[in-house]
């Protein structure tokens, strides 16, 4: 029924039991679901021995769980195709582990796609550790903003606020309305497995970033893409910015690979 993607490096373990404790719980509010999902764990970071402890107790209370392990990091969209395009589930969510779910956000998600076929995917509304929101719905990009909302002080953001607004879907966001949206993001993506299968997953020449900016459009010619703000996340991620040079560089070189592919969009 459904199937559950999550691509670790060198992951904090103790996110990821929180990650999985989530997901457990969310499984439990249906023991069908629970028997019948199955989570595949891609590991870029050659941690195994770790992995295997980290999941045991999980195994131990009915969650199905495949560690698939890689010797080198093949990059986020080619581990998780790794799972998607061998999937046999009628739904799958693609989830970073650095993700926790509420306990119903499964329940809501699988009700809504059964009762809108025209729907390709949905995303949820995000929330931080400290509980406040997370703007994680999209419009199409443009080149100010990423740079704006990625590496300007506040009080150039200030002056950008309604850019930075527009392009977070704010109005939708804060109004908490079930609304259409162009980009969702990777972090959380319950989507129809027979639509990722017909795009061929992710565009694997993204190694990492952008690659579910490029999802999001291939996935909108097959059906819309949703946010339903009924469904709840913790991410505890994001900020390329914020975490080195190198994933500044990651950030640079797929946002040119998308802006190439899609267009360039300057203001």
């Amino acid at each position: 029924m459904l199937s559950i993607s999550i691509v670790v490096y060198k992951p904090n373990f103790k996110t990821l039991e929180r990650a999985l404790d989530s997901i457990f719980k969310s499984l439990s509010q249906n023991p069908i679901l629970l028997e019948k999902s199955q989570i595949i764990i891609i590991d870029n970071g050659n941690q195994r021995n770790i992995l295997d402890s980290t999941v045991s107790t999980y195994l131990d209370k009915g969650l199905q769980i495949n560690i698939v392990s890689s010797v080198d990091n093949i990059g986020y969209g080619k581990a998780h195709n790794l799972a998607i395009l061998n999937s046999l589930s009628k739904y799958h969510l693609i989830l970073n582990p650095d993700v926790i779910l509420s306990s119903d956000v499964i329940k809501i998600g699988l009700e809504y796609l059964e009762d809108n076929k025209d729907v390709a995917a949905i995303n949820p509304k995000c929330f931080d550790d400290n509980n406040k929101v997370q703007y994680i719905a999209k419009t199409y990009p443009n080149l100010l903003v990423l740079l704006v909302r990625g590496v300007a002080p506040k009080f150039i953001k200030n002056i950008f606020v309604k850019k930075l607004s527009k392009y977070e879907v704010r109005k939708i966001v804060d109004k908490d309305k079930i609304s259409e949206i162009e980009i969702m993001s990777g972090c959380f993506m319950l989507c129809r497995t027979e639509a990722l299968k017909k795009i061929n997953g992710f565009d694997d020449r993204f190694f990492l970033y952008f690659e579910d900016f490029a999802l999001s459009i291939e996935l909108r010619k097959l059906g819309k893409l949703m946010y339903i703000p009924s469904m709840k996340i913790i991410h505890l991620g994001g900020h390329a910015a914020r975490k080195g040079m190198r994933h500044i560089f990651f950030f640079i070189s797929s946002g040119f690979r998308f802006f190439n592919r899609y267009g360039w969009k300057f203001l």
